[in-house]
């Protein structure tokens, strides 16, 4: 019976269902790959805790309603033109940040607000140096 249950197995595994299983995950990975091109970064050299500061300060000023903020993390959700905004502020190096948004409105990512919304961040990095 072992002998024919390993063949068996091997054979399942090698069937053109696990190989659509296969590509399936690979369309998962492609798809996750496509929208990080709606994702904008920039470095800038600031301070971790006024970086994260300034950023909170921006998404305030463009948000009409109060912002979603994890500390811990660095990260904020703002409601902006309906569409859910995320910023984040990670170390880059010793005197580097990084600046990451994206943009999701209507369940689908939103490159031109995202773009909108990281356009106001570096511009208010750029006013304050």
């Amino acid at each position: 019976m072992r002998k024919f249950l390993i063949p068996t197995l091997l054979l399942a595994l090698i069937s053109p269902s696990c190989a659509a299983i296969l590509g399936i995950g690979a369309g998962v990975v492609i798809s996750q790959d496509m929208q990080d091109s709606n994702t904008f970064v920039a470095q800038v050299e600031e301070d971790i805790d006024v970086a994260w500061a300034m950023v909170k300060v921006s998404l305030a000023k463009q948000s009409k309603v109060p912002l979603h903020v994890d500390n811990s993390l660095r990260a904020a959700v703002a409601r902006i033109d309906d569409a859910d905004v995320t910023v984040s502020v990670e170390i880059y190096d010793m005197s580097q940040v990084r600046l990451i948004v994206s943009a999701r409105k209507m369940g689908v990512t939103s490159r031109e607000i995202a773009e909108l919304v990281f356009n106001r961040v570096v511009q208010n990095f750029a006013k304050a140096q």
